[in-house]
């Protein structure tokens, strides 16, 4: 009876500190991730749960040297599959409300792109943040936006040049799998399962002392 409750503490501490629905979309797993499709593929509808306007998956590593930008390789961060932009701005729409956690950026062709993320609830704008990118390091943007019906996208202008990689896509609260150091919630764990384990012992000592 101890033991059973001692776990169902333990979990219980587990659920509260884990968040629900977390999700990564890392687009490895979509149809157009194949070898070799160097010109990326458009992003279907519902994939993760949203609308996708303007953005395409494709072979990273490949597509560096075929069309000439460094990024598409350097800004790959799981796999082989990143997801870009083309032309224009581009977005992500989601028919109930999320939280976006960011992912990371790489400048595909052009050192120093600015690229714009606004977040919107319906047509009220929520949050923004400029980002200035780099070809060859991909910057990490870690945030907690929520309550977001769209997130979109402006970069350079739409010039040519102005594309950009999008890679592990974080939403709803997901920890970046990439960061080794332990995770707070796990830390919180442990510290409660030292706390059990100190108080069971204790009680075990005590009884015994009787």
């Amino acid at each position: 009876m101890k033991c059973t409750r001692f776990m169902a503490a333990a979990f219980t501490l587990a659920a509260v500190s884990m968040p629900a629905h977390a999700q990564l979309a890392t687009f490895d797993d979509l149809p157009g991730c194949t070898r070799g499709n160097t010109l990326g593929s458009a992003i279907a509808n519902g994939y993760a749960g949203f609308n996708w306007t303007n953005f395409y998956v494709g072979d990273g590593p490949d597509a560096a040297p075929v069309v000439g930008g460094p990024g598409y390789a350097n800004g790959t961060i799981t796999q082989r599959c990143i997801a870009a932009n083309g032309f224009g701005a581009s977005s992500m729409l989601s028919a109930s409300s999320f939280t976006f956690n960011g992912g990371y950026f790489t400048a595909a062709f052009t050192d120093g792109l600015t690229v714009r993320i606004t977040g919107f609830n319906g047509a009220t704008q929520l949050f923004s943040q400029m980002l200035t990118l780099s070809t060859v390091t991909p910057q990490l943007v870690n945030v907690a936006w929520d309550n977001l019906t769209s997130v979109s996208f402006a970069s350079g202008d739409g010039l040519p040049g102005s594309q950009f990689v999008f890679d592990n896509f974080r939403f709803n609260n997901t920890p970046d799998p990439t960061i080794t150091p332990e995770p707070a919630s796990m830390t919180l764990l442990a510290t409660g399962l030292i706390g059990l384990f100190g108080v069971a012992r204790r009680r075990r000592k005590v009884s015994l002392d009787a």
